[in-house]
């Protein structure tokens, strides 16, 4: 049932798996988790590392095939987590950066003290080239402490957020936890996904994630982050 589109599921690419072995078991986890797609993101550095394509897509073939003749129900989208940089514009343009399932959706990270102007400038930058930004995790940046920022990137800019299952399942002190709170009861978290880099200190934990939504948030809440608005992103 659900979606989970941020997930460093693929070995031997970035600092996920590092064996065919633990991609298996990191396919198993997420099936009971009940996630039946995922968008395989990889870290990408646009203009500093040339991003690993052919190596890219062929464990993820390999990884579909696995769960196909495991009988997983579970379909592998292929994507990247970009680390954003002057290149990333023109090379996600150019095609030589996955975006989220072959749409025109890219899921952008930044570096945490990264000041409000540089996310302006990337979603600007960005949408200029016809791309919709997804903000990963943005729990993890000073610049988005501040709700009016976070409205002005999404009124001005149409950035969508994403949020780790992590910041919803354990507490993080009195303020991270207001503000959380604040950004999911204002509507402006569109996504919760895992990030998941393993099976043990960075699992995917969407079922669980689902369940505290449920309990805190209600039914509504919990399917739109979890599934419904990621299987509409997914179509654009």
């Amino acid at each position: 049932m659900f979606v989970d589109i941020h997930h460093h599921l693929l070995h031997g690419v970035d600092d996920g798996p590092q064996s065919f072995e633990h991609t298996q078991r990191m396919l198993i986890h997420a099936a009971e988790q009940g996630v039946s797609q995922i968008v395989a993101t990889s870290h990408a550095t646009p203009g500093r590392e040339a991003f690993p394509a052919e190596r890219y897509l062929r464990h993820l073939a390999q990884a579909q095939e696995w769960c196909d003749a495991q009988g997983l129900n579970l379909y592998i989208h292929s994507g990247c987590e970009v680390l954003y940089t002057d290149e990333s514009p023109r090379l996600l343009s150019e095609g030589q950066v996955p975006t989220l399932a072959q749409t025109w959706v890219t899921l952008v990270e930044f570096f945490p003290a990264d000041p409000f102007e540089r996310l302006c400038q990337a979603a600007r930058l960005l949408g200029n080239e016809g791309f919709t930004v997804v903000m990963a995790h943005v729990e993890r940046y000073r610049a988005l402490q501040s709700l009016k920022h976070v409205e002005e990137l999404r009124e001005e800019y149409g950035v969508k957020m994403q949020m780790n299952c992590n910041t919803l399942l354990s507490r993080k002190g009195f303020l991270m936890d207001r503000w959380t709170r604040k950004m999911i009861e204002n509507g402006y978290i569109d996504f919760v996904a895992s990030d998941a880099h393993n099976t043990s200190s960075r699992p995917c934990s969407m079922q669980l994630c689902y369940e505290a939504l449920f309990t805190k948030y209600g039914e509504e809440t919990a399917n739109a982050l979890c599934f419904e608005n990621q299987i509409k992103l997914l179509q654009l």
